[in-house]
């Protein structure tokens, strides 16, 4: 009974970081939601994990646990491919700024004192 109490805390206290954390615009609100979808899944699954077996057989899963593992293994493939995305972006955007930054630096052209 004492890993389930430690397993929800943990859940609890993560969430409660990333709800804390960020700003409110409507792309992080659809996260939030999706985040705390997730959070009450993982916190019935901790608290009756007979029923994760249930879900499993219903899907033509054998076991709770190999559920739990694709749905995690669903997960982190979307996460990782979600990070190189906004890191692709987020690079795309630092060379245009570098570039911007580099225009506005650049010394202006000497005036040609060359005049006939």
């Amino acid at each position: 009974m004492a890993i389930k109490a430690l397993l929800v805390l943990s859940i609890l206290s993560i969430t409660w970081y990333f709800l804390a954390s960020h700003g409110s615009s409507r792309s992080n609100a659809a996260k939030k939601i999706m985040l705390l979808g997730f959070v009450l899944l993982a916190v019935v699954a901790v608290l009756f994990p007979d029923l994760l077996t249930s879900a499993a057989h219903l899907l033509g899963v054998g076991r709770g646990a190999d559920l739990l593992l694709y749905g995690l293994t669903v997960v982190v493939i979307f996460q990782l491919f979600n990070n190189y995305a906004k890191d692709k972006k987020t690079k795309a955007l630092i060379v245009q700024l570098a570039r911007r930054i580099a225009i506005i630096e650049a010394d202006p052209p000497s005036p040609s004192t060359n005049s006939n």
